[in-house]
């Protein structure tokens, strides 16, 4: 998924360890596991990029409830 990088921006490979029977199962799925991990890094950072946003709001707090017997009988 190259659509959100800039056109001049290169893709730079980085050797990294990966349990075999993962890779396994990822090969009896796709034909190109690296994309697919690629697409799975960008999603998770994504999630988290809105989980952070949504930690950040301020919480709006409860109209206090006045005491039994004001309005609320």
């Amino acid at each position: 998924m190259s659509d959100n990088l800039p056109p001049d921006a290169e893709k730079s490979r980085k050797p990294f360890e990966l349990d075999p029977a993962l890779l396994a199962e990822l090969s009896e799925v796709t034909n190109n596991p690296t994309e697919v991990i690629d697409v799975a890094i960008r999603q998770w950072l994504q999630r988290r990029a809105i989980k952070e946003a949504d930690n950040s709001r301020p919480l709006t707090m409860n109209p206090m409830v006045p005491p039994r017997g004001e309005w609320n009988d």
